[in-house]
Order: structure tokens, then sequence, then C-alpha cells
């Protein structure tokens, strides 16, 4: 009967420009470890930030890539995303005029059903409809940015 051995590679890092921290390697063993601990700095660097400018951050996630090295499931890189809500920022911005017509026919179309509507409960729900899209549409005039995918959330609630 054959036996493996157990093999450990050692797995070198590198940062990305400008970012914080060191570039130590570590065995495979720990890489998961190694790669999760630099992804958590970088994220309470990026709350740090949020708070210090007044902020918040809205979403966020830390994603590993993990790889068979040696006889390890090894995270080889990683990547850390985050959503920051600072107010009084525009930052990626695109200066476009706000069209918000396609909210308004939506609310008109549902004022609609509303009128010829008998039942109490549907009338309430017409009504809740009616207001997430008028806080919608109050948040685009007002230059508030909401992500598309939250819009299109909004829309399929409503729709």
């Amino acid at each position: 009967m054959k036996v493996s051995t157990i093999s450990n590679p050692i797995l070198g890092y590198k940062l990305d420009p400008g970012e914080p921290g060191l570039s130590h390697s570590a065995p495979a063993s720990r890489s998961v470890l190694r790669v999760l601990n630099q992804e958590l700095s970088n994220y309470y660097a990026f709350k740090r930030k949020a708070e210090k400018e007044g902020g918040f951050i809205i979403s966020g996630g830390i994603y590993l890539d993990l790889r068979k090295r040696g006889s390890f499931l090894a995270a080889v890189a990683g990547k850390t995303k985050v959503w920051m809500y600072i107010p009084g920022k525009k930052e990626n911005s695109k200066g476009q005029p706000v069209d918000t017509r396609h909210i308004s026919d939506k609310i008109r179309e549902i004022e609609m059903k509303m009128k010829v509507e008998t039942d109490p409960v549907k009338k309430e729900e017409l009504k809740r409809q009616i207001l997430l899209l008028e806080i919608a549409k109050n948040a685009l005039m007002f230059g508030m940015a909401i992500p598309k995918y939250l819009l299109g959330i909004l829309f399929d609630n409503i729709a």
C-alpha cells in the first residue's frame, strides 16, 4: 500500500500598488489566514476612511481565489469590494440631467389602477408602491445616486 506524503508549498504574494501591508510568503496550509488577514485590514481601512469623512459602508465583501496547491486548498489571491456613502460627495456621477419620466409614468399607471380597485388591501399595496416610487424619484431629483441594482429591485417589487 502506497501512502502519499503531504505537500505544503510556500506561496508568494504581491500587493497591489499603493496597498498597505507586507507581502510575505505563507505555506499553503496557512494561505487562507494570510490572505484573509490582508483583505480584512483593507476592509477596515475603507471603514475608517468612510467614518472619518462622515459616511458609512453600504455594502461590501471579501472574495478569495481558492486553488489547489500541493495537498491543500489555498488562497492564491483576494479582493475587497466596498460601496460607501459619503454625504456631499458625488464621485462617479456622470453629470447628466436626471430623467424621471419613466418613474412618473409608472406612478400614473399605478394611480389609474388604484382608482378602479375596490379591495382595500390591494389599494393599500398600491399606495405603498406609489410611495416607494416617489422616494426614488425625489432621491434622483436631488442628486442622490441610487445604484441601478437597487432601482431594479424597486421596480421588481412594484411590477
